[in-house]
């Protein structure tokens, strides 16, 4: 979609007349949508240096099932890359199966399996059988973690994902590596050892491992792949609508309300993304109109913005519209070993501008506006 077939480039030179055809029926309709991973912890053991024959690195991750029991999930990443995903019972998955490549998920018990933290100490343990029958065990006990200075770190999952179902804005707070001087790290597989990969340049006046920690994630995906009708809005008090856990902030414009901020929160964080104009009123939008605009995606207490644009435009009863994070992910560190680290591995700031959301909406009945909707890497 370029923008040179738009219409008007400038939403200021429109006035509500020239914008939409017909007054609002009093309703909005959000081509938007935010789901949250339940996931608390998680952690990255890398073994790239010394591999096994199938695997690389395991990534362990903690949620909450629906009766609040803490259930673990395993990602072994494989040396061709794809991932073997190994889980407890009742482990609540969010977008896991595709945001890994040619991923297979085997259930385990993995009744001695812990992830343990308190102000000082860090205790990770699991084992399990893979798939072909081997043994594979792994911990990581960190001590005396009071005076270390935690990081935010925008996950760049999306990354590795070939064929996205979203885009997937994985906020981690607490985010640490773990120090040499005060770490036990053992990797072993099949009866053979590994040694973990270290950080070449010293964070906090220390030397680390190249595995690294959050205590505090804030997983949320953003528009996932969609196919059906969209669910009318009510407007409510405040400029303000709420549907299935998001809330839509709005402004009037002779009657019609646009979206200008859409947000999710779970118990300790929220999400917010905000549309500079903001996106009108859809369904009454006047034949041959084009715009375009800018977005941000931001978290509570973070540093650091993911930025884009965003291009819609009418034509006869269908509606397109096309999403880009052009700008990457915007990192606001003050530490200059961050800084360092951001700006000499690009993939932390860069893989969201490989990412596009298209979007299609018939409105042959604009009482329910049908909307067809993906994500692609380019």
């Amino acid at each position: 979609m370029k923008a040179k077939k738009y219409l008007y480039a400038d939403r200021s030179v429109l006035k509500s007349d020239d914008l939409y055809a017909g007054p609002s029926n009093g309703t909005i309709f959000s081509p938007f949508g935010l789901n949250i991973d339940p996931m608390e912890h998680l952690i990255l053991i890398n073994f790239e240096k010394d591999p096994d024959e199938l695997y690389r690195i395991f990534e362990v991750q903690q949620a909450r099932d629906e009766n609040d029991r803490k259930r673990l999930l395993i990602i072994a990443y494989r040396n061709d890359g794809g991932a073997d995903v190994y889980y407890q019972g009742g482990f609540p998955f969010a977008s896991q199966d595709r945001v890994l490549n040619h991923a297979s998920f085997i259930e385990r018990p993995m009744e001695d399996a812990r992830f343990d933290v308190n102000s000082d100490h860090i205790e990770v343990f699991f084992s399990f059988e893979d798939e072909t029958g081997r043994k594979i065990k792994a911990s990581v006990n960190e001590r005396n973690r009071q005076k270390k200075n935690p990081f935010f770190l925008l996950a760049p999952v999306g990354e590795v994902s070939r064929n996205p179902i979203s885009l997937p804005v994985y906020s981690l707070y607490e985010m640490s590596f773990t120090r040499q001087k005060y770490t036990d790290i053992e990797i072993e597989i099949d009866n053979v050892k590994h040694k973990p990969d270290t950080f070449p340049i010293p964070i906090d006046c220390s030397k680390n491992y190249f595995t690294r920690y959050s205590l505090d994630a804030f997983n949320v995906d953003w528009n996932k792949n969609f196919k059906g009708p969209l669910s009318p809005l009510i407007p409510g008090d405040k400029h303000e609508a709420e549907e299935k856990g998001i809330s839509y902030e709005y402004e009037k414009n002779k009657g019609h309300c646009e979206i200008k901020r859409i947000s999710a929160k779970n118990r300790k964080h929220t999400i917010r993304i905000d549309f500079s104009p903001a996106i009108p009123d859809i369904v009454c939008l006047r034949e041959g109109i084009g715009l375009n605009g800018g977005f941000s995606i931001t978290t509570d207490k973070t540093k650091g913005t993911i930025r884009g644009f965003y291009q819609l435009k009418r034509e006869g009863n269908e509606i397109d519209i096309e999403v880009r994070p052009d700008c990457g992910w915007e990192p606001n560190e003050s530490r200059w070993v961050l800084r360092f680290l951001f700006f000499v591995v690009k993939v932390f700031k860069e893989w969201p501008k490989s990412y596009v959301w298209t979007s299609k909406i018939k409105l042959d009945d604009v009482s329910q506006p049908i909307m067809e909707s993906s994500w692609k890497r380019v």
